[in-house]
């Protein structure tokens, strides 16, 4: 039987109450064009619809092929994000009833809709305010510290998975390849856009260093086109922001490398350089972003502590192995050895809402509380996190490492 594809989907969707079973879709209305049909926007695997509810809106992803362990990995994604889900990422629901399209069920993901552009549009829209693309590198070395914080990598960092909302705030979209501790040893079930991921990558480069090498791709690009915009009109073409799959496969012959290291401003032209020589090293060499910015102190942005492996704090149980919760995985176990879960606050003081006492922060996602009596302020981003947290949810500092001088 052949797996449905962006025409067939767009065909039943105009019949919101005939092909979704989910209460919310269902009595829902699909969002169209000047011509009535639906508004779709495909990517590699899946194709996404707008559906209104009232006051809510949903973001409907319908997979153009078959994954067969899709709904097993959302559901450990959703549970490793259960304590502490990080701003950049959307809340999500796998239905595998969720669309029928001739007589079958196939499965769809359902998230909130974000309201935004995707990078690409942002940058071309400031061309003319290098300020605000440089605060955008910036915001995207805490997107970056969020997942590292984590230990997760989303697998595919482009211009069209990252939003950027109308404060300027980033989420991250697409969460089909996400790799978690606990799929180690694994084949990766995508390998990214072409135009950001290294030169020498395969299916067997799946872990949470996989997001290094497009990290800085995105992050020298932002800085890049800050300092000299013509760059925009040189190399974009709708699938990158200025590089591509050949600079990083012969970057010796890049015209857009050459570019790159002859600019003015000195901290672009070293990173340059420097990712030049990254693609051809191996996969698993390429540092994480604040370990390769450390290196050059002319990085703009304050870089944070690179991330190290969480090592137990003196007096308490071993860190947990991969594959466990996220509340236990930035944690040494438990908030202390004397503190009983039923005792802990489960009551948000600021909205008032009752958790669950496996949560490190207020379930409302536009709350987030930390509901937890122990907490400090991370050096890096002043945010408040678990006394025992390893790493800061919010920017990934280090929080056991020396801050930096």
């Amino acid at each position: 039987m052949a797996w449905p594809g962006m025409p067939d989907f767009s065909d039943v969707v105009q019949n919101p109450s005939v092909c979704f079973e989910d209460d919310d879709l269902s009595r829902g209305q699909v969002a169209v064009n000047p011509r009535g049909l639906p508004l779709v926007y495909s990517g590699n695997f899946a194709c996404v619809y707008k559906v209104s509810n009232g006051s809510r809106e949903f973001a409907v992803r319908c997979f153009t092929r078959e994954v067969r362990d899709q709904q097993q990995r959302y559901s450990q994604l959703d549970q490793y994000l259960s304590a502490a889900r990080p701003d950049t990422f959307v809340r999500f629901q796998y239905l595998d009833r969720g669309i029928r399209v001739k007589g079958q069920w196939y499965p769809i993901v359902k998230m909130a809709w974000v309201e935004g552009e995707r990078l690409d549009k942002f940058v071309e829209r400031h061309l003319d305010a290098p300020d605000i693309l440089r605060d955008m590198a910036a915001r995207w070395r805490g997107a970056n510290g969020s997942l590292r914080g984590l230990n997760i990598a989303h697998n595919d960092l482009q211009h069209g998975n990252v939003m950027v909302q109308r404060d300027e705030a980033i989420r991250l979209v697409d969460y089909d390849g996400i790799f978690l501790p606990r799929f180690h040893g694994e084949d990766s079930p995508e390998l990214g856009h072409k135009n950001y991921q290294h030169p020498l990558r395969t299916i067997r480069d799946y872990d949470e260093r996989i997001d290094n090498f497009p990290s800085l791709v995105l992050y020298l690009s932002l800085l890049a086109i800050s300092s000299k915009p013509q760059l925009w009109s040189e190399f974009y073409n709708q699938e990158n922001l200025i590089l591509t799959k050949d600079d990083f496969a012969a970057p010796e012959d890049s015209r857009c490398f050459k570019e790159l290291r002859n600019i003015r401003d000195g901290s672009v032209a070293e990173l340059a350089a420097y990712l030049a020589d990254l693609c051809s090293c191996p996969v698993d060499q390429v540092p994480d972003l604040e370990s390769a910015l450390s290196s050059f102190p002319s990085s703009p942005a304050p870089a944070s502590t690179p991330a190290m492996t969480p090592q137990p704090v003196p007096g308490t149980s071993q860190p947990p192995t991969a594959g466990s919760d996220y509340r236990n995985l930035i944690q040494t176990g438990q908030i202390s050895p004397t503190t009983p879960v039923q005792n802990l606050v489960l009551t948000c003081p600021k909205c008032h809402l009752v958790s669950s006492p496996e949560l490190i922060y207020c379930a409302v996602e536009s709350c987030a509380t930390l509901l937890h009596p122990g907490s400090q302020t991370c050096k890096g981003c002043n945010s408040l996190v678990p006394m025992e947290a390893f790493f800061c949810t919010e920017c990934g500092v280090n929080l056991n490492a020396p801050a930096k001088a």
